[in-house]
């Protein structure tokens, strides 16, 4: 009966360190999120803009 108290002890404490380790590394990716950047413009898309709002003006 004590062997099984050991086993039931040291198994518990091997999960709750190794589940802190775990938990620890996925806090760690949450914290850092990667950056989000926008697509660079070339300036073509304002040019297309000014294009459309003087056809529209046209008409």
């Amino acid at each position: 009966m004590r062997e099984f108290i050991k086993f039931a002890v040291g198994f518990t404490a091997g999960f709750v360190v190794v589940y802190r380790l775990l938990s620890k590394k996925e806090k760690e990716k949450i914290i850092t999120p990667p950056e989000i950047k926008p697509f660079e413009s070339s300036g073509k898309m304002l040019e297309v803009l000014k294009k459309f709002n003087e056809i529209k003006q046209n008409i």
